[in-house]
């Protein structure tokens, strides 16, 4: 049998002193961590933004469709000599893009400026991509 070094109180105050501070780090990294994602995403979006502009599209157009489903009418009422089918196929297409242009350009409009304003930025300081 070998022979062990027996427990001390001294032993004991660190151990909860190493705990203690374990924890600490885990519960600040756990608050920081939606911070660091929002710039991780925020800096994604200044580096390219023409993609984050098209993927804020794809979600709304997404998010809108979803929304038209839930809240679909059960009812409507059709002029006389018309279908349901083709009422919906003659509006479908124009009241889609009339619903999500005010949607879409307030959400694309800042990345458009901020990158035209670069890029004429680095045209006045004479460099060029």
């Amino acid at each position: 049998m070998e022979n062990r070094r027996r427990v001390t109180e001294e032993d004991l105050l660190i151990t909860e002193a190493l705990i203690a501070q374990s924890y600490g780090q885990l519960k600040q990294s756990v608050v920081q961590a939606p911070s660091r994602a929002l710039r991780s995403v925020g800096q994604t979006a200044r580096e390219h933004p023409f993609a984050t502009a098209a993927i804020a599209v794809v979600a709304g157009v997404a998010v809108y469709g979803i929304i038209k489903m839930i809240t679909s009418r059960t009812s409507v009422q059709k002029p006389e000599g018309r279908s349901r089918v083709t009422m919906q196929k003659d509006t479908s297409g124009l009241n889609l893009m009339k619903e999500m242009l005010p949607m879409i350009i307030p959400l694309v409009s800042p990345y458009i400026l901020g990158y035209i304003q670069k890029y004429l930025g680095n045209i006045q300081s004479g460099e060029r991509d």
